[in-house]
């Protein structure tokens, strides 16, 4: 495990949420072209990242642009599932990964961890189209809230939108250019 720590500031429903996470090691496999954890995080085990990860860089690659791993979203999911989830959302979680798994299996006869990486992506690609065609399967539901649940803290973290400020409080719609570089200057609006 690395020392350096990931803070994010998150902002989930009528909340903020202060996350610390570590970076965790992993060994890349270049036969699956999959990047596999050797440790488990605060919540997840190492093979629920593993596949989390894998999941969450599918969705958001990187390209000329940060993808999923660059901003680091499953570690701050993983942390979040400490600081934020109750019992029925990290079961949610739990459940969706051992899904995913089964769902490879079933149609690869293979793990996902033992899946090539266009086996997993065509997976996804298909689990996604269902998820919101048939929307209230379990499968659907768990699938569509992981996946809303991806894309915020992408879209919360630096890396992906340096210049996100959340804005706490009641609504300042109204403010003059002034007002707008102190809020920029500081990071926040206060």
């Amino acid at each position: 495990m690395s020392n350096i720590n990931i803070s994010r500031r998150l902002f989930i429903g009528a909340s903020v949420y202060f996350v610390t996470t570590p970076i965790w090691a992993s060994v890349f496999n270049t036969a699956t072209a999959l990047s596999v954890f050797t440790q488990n995080g605060q919540f997840f085990t190492a093979k629920e990242i593993t596949i989390l990860t894998d999941v969450a860089e599918i969705m958001i690659p990187r390209t000329e642009m940060p993808g999923a791993t660059d901003a680091h979203v499953i570690n701050v999911l993983d942390g979040l599932m400490l600081s934020w989830a109750g019992s029925e959302t990290k079961q949610r979680y739990r459940s969706i990964v051992k899904q995913i798994d089964q769902l490879a299996l079933s149609t690869f006869n293979v793990d996902y961890q033992n899946a090539s990486k266009s086996d997993r992506e065509s997976l996804l690609i298909e689990l996604d189209r269902r998820a919101f065609s048939q929307r209230s399967t379990e499968l659907s539901i768990s699938y569509r809230k992981l996946k809303e649940m991806i894309f915020h803290i992408f879209y919360t973290a630096e890396e992906a939108n340096p210049n996100f400020m959340l804005v706490p409080g009641t609504y300042k719609g109204d403010i003059s250019k002034e007002q707008l570089d102190l809020y920029n200057a500081r990071g926040r609006v206060s």
